[in-house]
């Protein structure tokens, strides 16, 4: 799907948003990022976070940490 230069415009003046991006993925690379949280540890999740995405800061992998905390406390 193309996208018109004036939604990449925009899309480029919006801050980062590591929930959004999260969101954004399909459920296979969700799944990856929650058993490298859960199951590998901290550290490897981190590295994905920055695979996936380069411009993610720690208080990016920090909040997107909890947030999938947060979904697997409300799961269970």
């Amino acid at each position: 799907m193309l996208l018109k230069m004036s939604e990449l415009l925009k899309q480029a003046d919006e801050p980062f948003n590591i929930i959004e991006e999260f969101s954004a993925l399909n459920g296979k690379r969700k799944i990856l990022l929650c058993d490298h949280l859960f199951i590998e540890g901290r550290t490897t999740f981190e590295n994905t976070v920055k695979l996936l995405w380069g411009e993610a800061q720690q208080s990016d992998i920090r909040k997107l940490e909890k947030f999938l905390q947060l979904l697997k406390k409300a799961a269970h």
